[in-house]
């Protein structure tokens, strides 16, 4: 039997996916951060809630996310969940940093984080859509997972050119070394010559050969 046009669709859309799932501790005073290498054009949500906290004073967590160039994404403060959601515009390194907007001493928060990185985000919406007979929607997804293949694509051409460069770069190295152990050799055999000569010609000036 062949696969439903939906189920195809969940099954490209979640590999095309990446998700992060983490649940760390933030002292009272201090913070802790994650970062995460997008692609341009890479959706990206993630949502975080305090799980756990040690002194009911300091309960609530701060976030804020922060682009490449260091560009404010997303800010929250003294807050006990909250959530995020952006388009990578450029490629880099997107940091989300979370810290206790007041301090306890002694005192820490464990917050639990779900970041998805891809469309996997919008596989639900799809399979939702397709079951009402949405082919637009459908269409839609098909073509942000469309988007993704291409970056996908993009980067394995990346990849291959930096491997062919890299083996120009060793077959130079190879030729320069090969050339610099013959022109070593032949001043040795230069030298040697010009001993043997000097030799010789000591020795005849002193009639002893």
């Amino acid at each position: 039997m062949a696969a439903s046009p939906s189920l195809l669709a969940a099954i490209l859309l979640a590999a095309a996916a990446g998700v992060e799932a983490l649940v760390f501790d933030v002292p009272s005073g201090g913070s802790k951060c994650l970062t995460e290498e997008l692609r341009r054009g890479a959706l990206s949500h993630a949502s975080y809630r305090v799980a756990e906290a040690t002194s009911a004073a300091a309960s609530t967590v701060s976030a804020r996310v922060a682009g490449p160039r260091g560009e404010e994404l997303h800010l929250a403060e003294g807050v006990e969940a909250g959530d995020f959601r952006f388009e990578a515009a450029e490629d880099g390194k997107y940091t989300a940093c979370f810290w206790t907007p007041r301090y306890d001493r002694g005192a820490a928060v464990s917050v639990d984080v779900q970041w998805d990185t891809g469309v996997r985000s919008h596989a639900q919406p799809a399979v939702a859509a397709a079951k009402e007979g949405g082919v637009d929607s459908i269409t839609g997804e098909l073509k942000k997972l469309e988007v993704s293949a291409r970056l996908i694509h993009e980067e394995m051409i990346s990849l291959h050119r930096s491997e062919d460069e890299m083996q120009m770069l060793n077959e130079d190295t190879a030729m320069k070394i090969h050339f610099f152990t013959l022109l070593s050799l032949a001043v040795c055999v230069g030298v040697a010559g010009l001993q043997l000569w000097h030799l010789k010609t000591f020795f005849q000036k002193r009639h002893i050969l």
